[in-house]
């Protein structure tokens, strides 16, 4: 909790796995989500800090796909991270990590580029 309230800026690396986020990273907010203390109280300590989240997916869960709503990262991360302990959340999204390797989504690499 004393590393994420010294640090300038909170850097998370959050790849998609089974539509939500790893366990590791779970533990990691439960362990700083302290009430009193970083959440739940009138002046928060980590209210305002920058976190960058990077988040990758090997499919797309834009509105318009097949997947669109089944992302359970970004709104979860939003919520814990931005309105939980305040942090000011900005979020880099790759998608269709997948797409070079996997032949069945070949065809989605122009959707990649044109987003």
């Amino acid at each position: 909790m004393e590393e994420a309230e010294s640090a300038d800026v909170i850097l998370l690396g959050a790849p998609m796995y089974s539509y939500a986020i790893p366990s590791t990273l779970k533990a990691w907010i439960d362990h700083v989500f302290a009430v009193g203390r970083t959440s739940m109280t009138e002046h928060p300590y980590l209210a305002g800090k920058p976190a960058i989240v990077v988040t990758s997916r090997g499919g797309s869960y834009q509105e318009g796909t097949p997947q669109h709503g089944n992302d359970h990262v970004q709104s979860y991360l939003q919520q814990a991270l931005g309105t939980g302990l305040g942090l000011d959340v900005t979020f880099i999204i790759p998608e269709l990590t997948l797409a070079p390797t996997v032949p069945a989504m070949a065809g989605k690499l122009a959707m990649r580029t044109a987003a």
